[in-house]
């Protein structure tokens, strides 16, 4: 968990003394006046430290988040104090939980529904909690089988498949870096970016659901420390292409 807080503490302090960063205030502030008046975006982010400016303040980069990487990414920093809180209560026995829960609440901030009401912070935390507890029924192999449909039994939504797809190029270096089998690779990205069934999969191959369940865990539990340093890579490049012309 340290080594992954330090390493998006550090980023957020690269990308927040960025050209970047200091151009994208001004048309913040014009879009949304709550986030106005701030030197630059650590100092934004000190500001809604007072209970009487953080809603507007986190409401409005949400507003942004979907459509700017730097504000999803101004946001999410926001929200570490309360995801680290989160991955420590929901996964206590899961030493991978907070890269879970870091990475689930990237998904959401970036999809964030600008319709939706109440508090951003309790929203995407409960948001994220939900998917977490989902996915560890899930990704956890059953002494009994399978137990349960994988979420790629159910049709995947266009935002899943942009996300999913988002992390491929990392997955590709992992497969090149010898981290997983070219057989798991082709497994996960099957079932978890194009939407294939695990249970239509293990029948084309003639094996059982639920031994095709656990080498898809095993590897992506190889893959998580990679994919967990890759977020901040990805989010970094996206922040960085945001501000160009």
């Amino acid at each position: 968990m340290e080594r992954t807080l330090e390493a998006l503490d550090n980023e957020w302090r690269r990308i927040a003394g960025s050209d970047e960063a200091l151009r994208a205030l001004p048309g913040w502030a014009k879009a949304y006046p709550a986030l106005g008046g701030a030197s630059d975006v650590s100092d934004l982010l000190r500001r809604r430290r007072d209970p009487r400016e953080a809603g507007r303040i986190l409401a409005a980069l949400a507003y942004l988040a979907p459509t700017d990487a730097l504000a999803a990414r101004a946001l999410l920093q926001a929200l570490l104090p309360g995801l680290v809180c989160l991955a420590a209560t929901a996964g206590p026995d899961d030493a991978d939980a907070i890269e879970e829960v870091i990475a689930l609440a990237w998904e959401r901030i970036r999809t964030y529904p600008p319709t939706r009401s109440g508090s951003v912070a309790a929203n995407v935390l409960w948001d994220v909690r939900k998917q977490y507890r989902i996915h560890r029924r899930i990704e956890v192999p059953s002494e009994h089988g399978v137990g349960h449909p994988s979420p790629t039994d159910v049709e995947p939504s266009a935002e899943d498949i942009v996300v999913r797809r988002a992390v491929c190029d990392e997955i590709v270096r992992a497969l090149c870096a010898g981290a997983v089998s070219r057989s798991a690779l082709r497994l996960i990205v099957r079932t978890r970016i194009e939407g294939e069934s695990l249970t239509a999969v293990a029948a084309e191959q003639n094996v059982n659901p639920h031994a095709l369940n656990q080498r898809r865990w095993r590897a992506e539990r190889r893959l998580r420390p990679r994919l967990a340093h890759g977020i901040a890579s990805e989010m970094l490049s996206e922040v960085r292409c945001a501000g160009r012309p």
